[in-house]
């Protein structure tokens, strides 16, 4: 079966594409919000309280839930120095290789993330200026990095089309 047609590539095309959308909406957010407290801090002396900690939340959302929607399109930097030079079967092991890694090395970045999360919310950790607790982030963190193990997952057992491929 193509991998378009297949029912769990098409549900995980869906999900990291919602997902992207959020991290692009987030980054919305923070060009005006950055756009603002700029405009308030020059020409009024009065920069928005908080927006360091805002800041810090919206890149955490932009990088994780935008990994898989990257990987997914096949839009990740690749260092091809090495690579190129290897004969075809060795790519195709390598690139295998690296995509199984990569998805054991997230799965267990989502794990101690929930694992984290528990701990931060019990010592009650929040932000400085607006006190906004960080355990909510830590899911979101956990969320980010499943879907981009199941993405190098997908990719480790099927071919998914790369950029410019689709």
């Amino acid at each position: 079966m193509p991998p378009d047609r297949n029912p769990v590539v098409r549900a995980t095309d869906a999900t990291v594409t919602a997902s992207a959308y959020v991290a692009g909406a987030v980054l919305v957010v923070l060009m005006l919000l950055t756009v603002a407290d700029v405009v308030g801090r020059y020409f009024f002396n009065a920069p928005l309280s908080g927006v360091f900690d805002l800041t810090q939340f919206a890149v955490l959302i932009m990088t994780f839930l935008s990994f898989a929607y990257c990987a997914f399109r096949g839009a990740h930097v690749v260092i091809e120095i090495v690579y190129d030079r290897l004969p075809r079967g060795l790519r195709f092991v390598a690139r295998r290789g690296a995509n199984a890694a990569g998805a054991v090395l997230f799965a267990v970045i989502a794990w101690r993330a929930v694992v984290q999360s528990v701990d931060v919310r019990d010592f009650n950790e929040t932000s400085q200026l607006l006190l906004i607790p960080y355990w909510p982030f830590y899911y979101v963190v956990a969320f980010g990095s499943v879907l981009f193990a199941v993405v190098l997952v997908l990719k480790t057992v099927m071919d998914l089309p790369e950029e410019g491929e689709q």
